[in-house]
């Protein structure tokens, strides 16, 4: 029997419009991880190309978001204990 150590949490993650060009055209993905940073890392093993994206420096990428459960936050290395929804939020231009 698994520990709660070695079970994996799967996240849906939702792939803006900007992006599904990365993701096949996929709106929704799962991925696993433990924590906002691991979970973009996956995407990015995923589909190639979201963490140039979505990071710079080990760092969310500026004008970009991240909201876990509706919950909008930068902190990338929070354990995340329970499976989430993701929404990566990209800045809208505009003037």
């Amino acid at each position: 029997m698994a520990t709660a150590e070695k079970l994996l949490l799967v996240h849906r993650v939702n792939i803006p419009g900007t992006m599904r060009y990365l993701s096949g055209g996929e709106e929704w993905i799962e991925v696993e991880g433990k924590s906002v940073r691991q979970i973009m890392r996956n995407l990015d093993k995923i589909h190639p190309g979201f963490l140039d994206k979505l990071m710079i420096d080990d760092r969310m990428a500026p004008g970009v978001a991240v909201a876990v459960d509706g919950v909008v936050t930068n902190a990338l290395l929070v354990p995340l204990k329970q499976s989430c929804e993701l929404f990566f939020i990209p800045a809208i231009g505009g003037g």
